[in-house]
Order: structure tokens, then C-alpha cells, then sequence
């Protein structure tokens, strides 16, 4: 007497595809974030500034 198990993938229910939009929106949020820092804020700062004036080329290493 052997039965042999017929498994059926369910359809993704609707709260697993709201858990989609959620991670998605935070992986989003995070790689906007990282994009921000290194551009604007000071995690893009080399420690180098460089200024052009009338009296020449000035390099200050901070």
C-alpha cells in the first residue's frame, strides 16, 4: 500500500506579496540613503579641499 503525496505550490497570498512591497521600499529607502551620504553629506568628504582665488591654486588637507 503505497500513497504517493501529490504536493501543489500555493499561489503567493496577497499578505506575502505586501512583504514584497515592504522589502522592496526599504531596500530602496537604504540604497537612496547611501547615494545621499556619499554625495551630499560628509561621508563623501576626502579630507581635501581645494579653492581657486586671485592668488592662486590652494590645497588645505583637513
Amino acid at each position: 500500500m503505497s500513497q504517493e503525496a501529490s504536493f501543489n505550490m500555493p499561489e503567493i497570498p496577497s499578505s506575502n506579496k505586501f512583504l514584497y512591497l515592504i522589502v522592496g521600499a526599504l531596500a530602496a529607502a537604504v540604497i537612496g540613503f547611501g547615494v545621499y551620504y556619499f554625495t551630499e553629506g560628509d561621508g563623501g568628504s576626502d579630507g581635501v579641499e581645494i579653492s581657486v582665488g586671485e592668488s592662486g591654486i590652494k590645497i588645505d588637507e583637513n
